[in-house]
């Protein structure tokens, strides 16, 4: 077996991988989807590494490269993502070798930490390659007691309404001192309207405010999600009103039967209310793993939103 950098032309090999190891249930596995997390990520194409027998790709290991700006200072991150094993290699520790070997080539290209968030069955294997448990983020809920059909638009509105003001938005990005993903220029457009497998949708009134969601069917009925939310000013009072009730048209227009905000931003805002439930901290686990030497990760006031943590 031999563990190599991948290439442009294993990506048909990673994709039928990737079916056969983790299947479609959850999310469809896809070229268009590999290529846009991969290679098109405006932070820089990812790291990925791959296992070979007998001229078969058996095992993919790919991180995610991210970018932070932690008090205006930028951080080099990378999100474990992608891997697979195929079915007849597992239990052999490839998982681990794949893993560690790109440990170590991200060494070499100045990456600070890796963040992920993994599920109940893959956590024990990376707390023995390192990785600590930060926490669960925690999760805004309001139920709706909605009976409308779901005339929600299919396509999101167009770009261009908001595309002056995610210059302002990235443009802001370069001079606060806080701590959240670094919005370089054209990130907000690749994360939100260049997104392949479903639409992403935006409240915005161009000036003060932007937030994006998208409609998603679960267990408990349909769900209006918030990822993001960008306040460039002081929101008064009829700006805030503007707001929540362009959310509130919004979530009837859609049929949604509740409306979720995770992330640990949702108590550092006031621009909208979704009622009287507690915050819960009962979303994806997050965990870290240190990579260089005198920065670690687990002391950072981490402000994460769920665009920056949603699983793909």
């Amino acid at each position: 077996m031999e563990i190599r950098k991948s290439e442009e032309a294993d990506i048909p090999q990673i994709i039928s991988l990737l079916k056969v190891s983790l299947g479609e249930a959850l999310t469809p596995k896809s070229i268009s989807l590999w290529k846009w997390k991969h290679l098109d990520n405006p932070f820089g194409q990812s790291p990925v590494l791959v296992a070979v027998d007998d001229n078969q790709i058996i095992g993919v290991r790919a991180f995610l490269t991210w970018e932070f700006v932690v008090n205006g200072n930028l951080v080099k991150a990378c999100r474990a993502v992608d891997t697979a094993i195929h079915p007849d290699y597992q239990g052999k520790g490839i998982f681990s070798k794949l893993t560690l070997s790109l440990i170590d080539k991200i060494k070499l290209e100045g990456i600070d930490f890796i963040f992920n968030s993994p599920n109940t069955e893959s956590t024990p294997g990376y707390i023995k390659m390192g990785w600590e448990k930060w926490g669960k983020l925690p999760l805004k809920l309001e139920f709706h007691l909605n009976t409308s059909k779901n005339n929600h638009p299919l396509q999101p509105e167009s770009w261009d309404k908001i595309e002056n003001f995610v210059r302002n938005i990235e443009q802001s990005n370069a001079i606060q001192n806080q701590i959240q993903t670094n919005l370089k220029k054209g990130f907000l457009k690749w994360r939100y309207f260049e997104f392949p497998l479903f639409p992403y949708y935006f409240l915005s009134d161009g000036e003060n405010y932007l937030l994006f969601y998208r409609i998603k069917e679960s267990k408990l009925g349909r769900e209006l999600r918030i990822t993001d939310l960008f306040i460039l000013n002081n929101l008064e009072k009829e700006i805030r009103s503007q707001l929540q009730n362009s959310l509130s048209k919004v979530q009837k227009l859609c049929g949604a039967r509740f409306t979720s905000f995770s992330g640990t931003i949702y108590s550092d805002q006031n621009a909208i209310n979704l009622g009287s439930l507690p915050i819960m901290k009962v979303g994806p686990l997050v965990t870290l793993r240190k990579i260089k030497e005198g920065f670690d990760p687990m002391k950072i006031e981490w402000k994460w939103s769920l665009g920056d943590l949603e699983v793909f």
